[in-house]
């Protein structure tokens, strides 16, 4: 099965490039859709911290899960905001989104694995959504693929394929202690994605 994407600048990317990170996408999808088969829509920061994992041993680079604001296209002039900072301190959470970020050299890349859950995430929580779905997933350059304007001067039909972040220092505490706090179900995530890439890369 081979996965579509946004694939900012195709003429720059390899298409070995290209395949692995459709591997990427797939095996972790397939693996939280396999131990979390009634939910996995929704767990954003699984996707994070297992993709930021394998993409950094297969690729060879530095990646990390950023916990954070968001705010996605839903077509007919419609945007999908989830921007609750309270999210990261009340116990209920809230409406923030997580994403995966390289951290080794410019330019970054902005990377969502969750991408092709947008339209679902809307009908779930009431958001009108028309037209085509998201792409399956989101890999490229930052400075292309998200957009750079504070949130208030936001405007509905940049497209969706691309999206709106920000990482407050909330969200970057609240990850580094739900890692913490999960470090051995990650470990096991993790071998279990990477197995199940190897097997798409033979």
């Amino acid at each position: 099965m081979a996965y579509s994407e946004l694939e900012a600048c195709p003429s720059e990317t390899s298409p070995l490039t290209l395949r692995m990170r459709s591997a990427i996408a797939l095996s972790v999808r397939n693996c939280l859709c396999h131990w979390f088969p009634h939910n996995f829509h929704s767990l954003c920061h699984a996707f994070a911290v297992v993709g930021s994992n394998v993409a950094s041993i297969a690729l060879d680079r530095n990646y990390r899960p950023v916990a954070g604001l968001a705010a996605i296209d839903a077509g007919n002039d419609q945007i999908i905001v989830m921007a609750d900072e309270q999210a990261f301190s009340h116990p209920l959470g809230g409406a923030y989104h997580c994403w995966i970020e390289s951290d080794d050299a410019a330019p970054v890349e902005l990377v969502d694995f969750t991408f092709e859950h947008n339209h679902v995430y809307a009908e779930a929580n009431g958001y009108p959504w028309t037209g085509e779905a998201s792409p399956a997933y989101l890999w490229g350059p930052s400075d292309v693929v998200s957009i750079r304007t504070p949130l208030a001067s936001l405007r509905a039909g940049f497209g969706k394929d691309k999206i709106w972040v920000s990482e407050p220092q909330a969200g970057a505490r609240w990850m580094q202690a739900h890692i913490a706090n999960n470090t051995n179900a990650y470990v096991q995530l993790t071998s279990d994605a990477l197995a199940r890439y190897q097997e798409l890369m033979v």
